[in-house]
């Protein structure tokens, strides 16, 4: 039996499947960035998910693709923590990028985009990771990620920027205020959740202008940060992951068409798509 998992900066999707690639079981647990989890929480966060069947030490080979996996010095602790409760299996971690290039483009060369808490991208060349965008985590980049979206929205708001409606609706439907959120950013040990938690409401209020204009601005913003550096993008297909790419699907594709990028695809279940890819790929 084979384990798959995609770990994002929130949560990691797990999926248990058998020999030939079928699905057994699936299961959560939160986002195991190494950066930010240690050897004892990865261990605790498996252990209280892991379903009662199948014995984890039947498990034959784990897949690991998750933020934070890019760097080689980053990862023993999480390699250490996987190998220990997989006992008898063999680990393979890989960036969450890598896995997003494999799940959107699989054998075809073009570039691939993480739209979700945080943002990436790369140029893949059907095989390997070419080219890669400069990833700064929230703080100084993720243009067009929920983390980056989130926090001009609570600019603007806590700046009172957005009108009397828009402001009275948001403090009625979410809560916020000042004081909670700036103790939300400045004391919570994941700002960059709670900030991407604030794009539920932009999508469920969309269609008032100044949401529009702020996502508009996000997506142009990732645009000229995350595509405009490969060459001649219009010439390859363009890739997307992540939630905020699928919620905010016709923006990504008004803008794309700015740029003549007509060969878009949008996968809503990378890990789905990475077991096909390792299928293809005799599980290796």
């Amino acid at each position: 039996m084979y384990i798959f998992a995609d770990s994002g900066s929130t949560k990691t999707e797990w999926i248990i499947t058998d020999n030939e690639g079928n699905r057994i079981d699936s299961f959560k647990t939160i986002g195991l960035n190494p950066y930010f989890v240690t050897f004892e929480k990865i261990i605790e966060a498996i252990t209280e998910n892991y379903p009662a069947v199948p014995d984890p030490l039947i498990i034959k080979k784990v897949f690991f693709y998750g933020s934070g996996c890019g760097s080689q010095d980053n990862l023993p602790h999480l390699r250490a923590a996987l190998e220990e409760y997989f006992f008898n299996a063999a680990v393979y971690i890989y960036s969450d990028m890598l896995g997003t290039a494999r799940a959107v483009l699989k054998q075809n060369s073009g570039i691939a985009a993480i739209m979700g808490t945080g943002t990436n991208s790369c140029f893949y060349d059907g095989n390997s990771i070419i080219k890669n965008a400069i990833s700064l985590g929230f703080i100084l980049g993720d243009e067009g990620s929920g983390a980056s979206i989130g926090k001009e929205f609570a600019k603007q708001y806590l700046e009172k920027r957005f009108d009397d409606e828009l402001t009275a609706q948001i403090l009625s439907e979410t809560g916020a205020t000042h004081s909670s959120i700036l103790n939300a950013i400045y004391r919570n040990p994941h700002p960059n959740r709670y900030l991407a938690g604030f794009c539920i409401f932009i999508k469920n209020n969309i269609d008032h202008p100044q949401l529009q204009k702020l996502i508009q601005k996000s997506f142009e913003d990732f645009f000229e940060k995350y595509i405009k550096i490969y060459d001649n993008p219009h010439k390859y297909m363009l890739g997307f992951c992540g939630s905020i790419a699928i919620n905010f699907k016709d923006f990504i594709i008004e803008i794309a068409d700015r740029y003549k990028i007509k060969d878009l695809c949008f996968v809503c279940n990378p890990l789905e798509e990475l077991i096909e890819y390792h299928k293809v790929n005799n599980f290796d």
